[in-house]
């Protein structure tokens, strides 16, 4: 699935707008109440950030950056957004030579090289106009699996909710972790941070080892021998 040209058109619009009401804020980003960094460092509390490369999609002004640095003096990092005016922020003020940016439908575009991490921030909180909201979540995650070397990490407004805004699409935790399963057993999924937001994380490697039943995975991250 790839998003339809009137969605993507209400999507240029609503963050150009915002925009030039908000200016350089995380409220140009619809993101009004503070949140945006325990958001960023649960999407990355699941890996080890030395030396990685990471694929930032919807990166808006690449805020993600900040959290990365804090995590690892070392890694690269490209973001890609529909909407120039983000990316001609992003680029000034993140100049470093081992960040990227371009504008870019994520699902049309060809992306350029591969990575380590992808991470998704936001993207997903739309109701789509022309779309199904599940179909665009499984062909991201889809065309992100097959960029990453490790795996992904996506968070979405829950359906586990006192309140919705019209504009907004809120998932169901259990559909998606069964979308998850569906690429790798390897999954995990948090919901221990907020309680109207969640973020599924799916690694590819999902061997494990027959004597003790652990993920492969898991036991390189605690120093453990395969």
């Amino acid at each position: 699935m790839k998003l339809d040209d009137k969605d993507l058109e209400i999507v240029r619009t609503r963050y150009a707008a915002r925009l030039r009401e908000y200016g350089v804020t995380p409220g140009a980003l619809g993101w009004d109440k503070g949140k945006q960094e325990i958001r960023f460092d649960v999407l990355t509390s699941q890996y080890d950030c030395k030396g990685k490369s990471f694929l930032d999609i919807g990166c808006g002004f690449g805020d993600l950056i900040g959290t990365l640095e804090k995590k690892s003096s070392s890694f690269t990092y490209y973001g890609v957004d529909l909407v120039p005016e983000l990316i001609e922020v992003a680029r000034v003020l993140h100049p470093e030579g081992h960040v990227r940016f371009d504008v870019m439908d994520f699902l049309a575009g060809p992306v350029s090289g591969e990575f380590d991490y992808a991470i998704a921030s936001g993207i997903f909180n739309f109701k789509l106009v022309q779309g199904d909201n599940y179909e665009f979540v499984r062909s991201a995650m889809e065309k992100a699996l097959g960029l990453c070397r490790d795996g992904l990490a996506f968070d979405f407004l829950s359906d586990k909710v006192d309140y919705r805004y019209e504009h907004t699409f809120h998932y169901s935790p259990e559909r998606l972790l069964g979308m998850a399963y569906s690429f790798s057993r390897n999954v995990v999924l948090r919901n221990d941070y907020m309680p109207f937001e969640f973020s599924v994380f799916i690694f590819k490697d999902g061997t494990f080892s027959k004597e003790d039943t652990l993920f492969t995975r898991y036991k390189e991250l605690q120093g453990k021998p395969r």
